[in-house]
Order: structure tokens, then sequence, then C-alpha cells
């Protein structure tokens, strides 16, 4: 008896090892606490940002900064949903149920495309922001850099396309970069309306739309303390005649020390630079401008006589009160026959798309394609289009 009493005795477990089990589940289930939690704020967050393209952000500005952080919300409740099934928890419907409900902004980031023809239309239109043909190098060297522009000029020469909008557009009266004729020269879209808000004696900063159409009438819609700007050019293609809008909005003028700060935080082993702030007042005060500027951009395109294109650089992504104000009843040619994740723009933010081709239905595009060139800080998007007779 007494021999049965001691093995019983040593198989039960040590209090020390009690302890330890103990101390393990309550973390684990703290743990478990604490990611409820984080998916529940991620859940809110992604469900701000739909709401943000209603929301005008010169009287309420919060909700743009969700709007603008939307493909970072997104992977976070696609993380949650992966993380619970791997888990075997229903908290998964709560990520997948709001990912469900704002199913058409995911498109507005993803597109896929099944046409047989890619371009299935006889004309194409391009959009390109520039960055002033890389000519200063940026900071490289601040004298004129060609290597670039060059690179540019030749991919514009073999792309032949019908209509071209330029943002950030460059001219100078040297002779030494006379774009506008370097690029008469070369492309089939000789005719063009250019305009420069910002001009010295030598260099001229602006925007341009060249058209291998005749231009009938030119426009522009400007705004006071503001380089950027809106130019409408109408051309006559076959019997009818286009509107072709070539928009600039707003940027948020980020200066090195933002791209250290943004940098700090993407990558933890650089040092921290606490301009958060300074960053943040920018991007609220971008958020405003943009906002102003398309209400009266959008008011313009709405009494247009003539089918339109509405082209440029947002500066905004498609979650955000201004893409949202700007499209309006109108297509967005990469929603319509793009493929993949379409961002625009080859900076810190790539997973974000800021350039745009919209729309009438009077007029169809498709083989959407945005050229992942290094040649500016944002990539061309180009499409074939036809007008519906």
């Amino acid at each position: 008896m007494t021999e049965k009493k001691q093995i019983k005795t040593k198989s039960q477990p040590k209090p020390k090892a009690k302890l330890k089990a103990k101390s393990k589940s309550k973390f684990k289930g703290f743990l478990i606490k604490l990611l409820i939690v984080v998916n529940i704020l991620s859940v809110l967050s992604i469900c701000v940002s739909y709401l943000s393209i209603y929301i005008n952000p010169a009287k309420f500005s919060y909700p743009a900064f969700f709007g603008l952080a939307y493909p970072y919300i997104l992977l976070l409740n696609l993380f949650f949903i992966a993380l619970w099934i791997v888990l075997k928890r229903r908290w998964f419907l709560l990520s997948l149920i709001s990912i469900a409900f704002g199913y058409g902004y995911l498109n507005d980031f993803i597109s896929f495309s099944f046409e047989k023809d890619e371009n299935t239309h006889s004309y194409k239109i391009m959009s390109y922001n520039v960055r002033l043909f890389d000519i200063y190098n940026w900071g490289k060297n601040w004298t004129y850099n060609k290597t670039n522009r060059n690179k540019i000029y030749n991919y514009l020469k073999q792309e032949q396309s019908d209509i071209i909008c330029f943002q950030e557009y460059f001219a100078d009266t040297l002779g030494e970069f006379s774009t506008s004729d370097s690029l008469a020269k070369i492309l089939p879209s000789k005719n063009f309306h250019e305009h420069f808000p910002a001009k010295n004696k030598q260099h001229h900063f602006g925007i341009a739309t060249f058209s291998r159409f005749p231009i009938v009438n030119k426009g522009l819609i400007s705004f006071q303390k503001s380089n950027n700007l809106a130019i409408y050019t109408d051309v006559v293609i076959e019997e009818d005649t286009v509107r072709i809008y070539n928009c600039h909005l707003r940027s948020i003028h980020f200066r090195k020390e933002d791209y250290n700060f943004v940098d700090s935080i993407l990558y933890p082993q650089k040092e921290q630079i606490n301009d958060g702030l300074k960053l943040f007042k920018k991007l609220d005060l971008a958020f405003i401008k943009r906002a102003e500027m398309v209400d009266v951009i959008s008011e313009h395109i709405s009494k247009s006589p003539y089918p339109v294109f509405v082209c440029g650089d947002f500066n905004d992504t498609p979650v955000s009160y201004a893409y949202q104000k700007m499209r309006g009843d109108l297509k967005d040619a990469f929603c319509e026959s793009g493929n993949g994740i379409g961002y625009t723009y080859g900076g810190i933010t790539k997973p974000f798309r800021i350039d745009f081709i919209l729309h009438c239905d009077k007029i169809s595009t498709s083989g959407f394609k945005t050229e992942k060139i290094d040649y500016s800080d944002h990539f061309p998007i180009k499409c074939s289009f036809g007008i519906e007779k």
C-alpha cells in the first residue's frame, strides 16, 4: 500500500507546473481578447473609410485619413480573416462581412478584365504626370537632365497615342528644352493646349493636352493662390466633338523631412524624425483644398455640351471624396478594362492609385494599362477608346 501511494503521489503535477500552465492559459486568453479588440477597431476603421467618400473634408476632414489608409486597413482585415480561420473561431465573419459590404471599393483598387482582344477600339488616350520630364534629376544635379526626358520622348513616340494629357509639364524659352515643339515633331498628336500657372522668363511649369484631332475650343479652370488647375480642350473626332478635361489637383507638398518621417514608420531601423503633426496638417490641408477644387470642376463637367474624358493626377485615391465627386456618373477606365492592382505612383505610397482616366457613357474604353516605367514618380496610364453612335 505504501508503494502504491508513493507512485500515485509522483504522477501528480507539481505546484509550479500548475501555476505555469495557468499563467500560460491566462496569457492566451488575454492575447485573444486583445486581438478581438484590434479586429473590432480595424472593422470600424474600414467602415469609416467607406463613409469618407460622402463627407466633404472642408466640413470634416478626419474620415479622409481613413480613406487614404484604406489599402492598409483592408490588408489588416484580411489578416484577421486568415488568423481566425486558422484558430477556428467565428470572429473571421466580422472582417469578412465588412469587406463584402465594401466590395465596390475593393473593385476600384483591383480589377480583372476578361476581354479576348484587349484593344477593341480605334483610338488611344494616355494620361501621364511627367514630373517636369525629370529635368533636375531631383536633387542629384541641379542642371537640365535630358536622360529621362529622352526616355519619355522615346516611350511616347513608340506609343503613338491620339490624345495625351500631361501633368507637371515643363517647357523653356531658351530652346534647350522646347518641349511642345519637340513632341509635336515625334507624335501624331500635333495639336496642343498648354497652360503655365508658374513661370519666369526662362522656365514654364504647368499642364498640357496634345491631340491628333483638330482643337476647336480651349478653356481653363483655375484657383486663387494655387498652381493646381484643370484645362479643357474640345476636339473633333470624326463627326463628334469631345471635351477632354486635364486635371492636376492639390498635392501634399511633401518635403524631404516628410518622406524621412514616413520612411521611419515603414522602416523602424531608420532614425525617427518627429514631424508627425506637421505631416498631419499638410495632409489635412490637401484634403480640404482638393475638395474645393473638385466641387468646382465637377460642376463644370456636369454642364459640358459634349461627351467628356476626365484625365489627370487627382492626388487622391478612389476611396476619397475628391475621386467620387469627380467621377460622379462617369466610368473609370481602369474598372472597365484594367487588370490587377492599379497603383499609379512609384514612390513610397505604392498601393495608391491617384491617376485616372474617366469617361462618360457615350465613350467606351478597352485595354486599360498602367506602364510600370520609372522615368517619373508617376506611371503613365492608357487605354483604347471609341465613341458610340
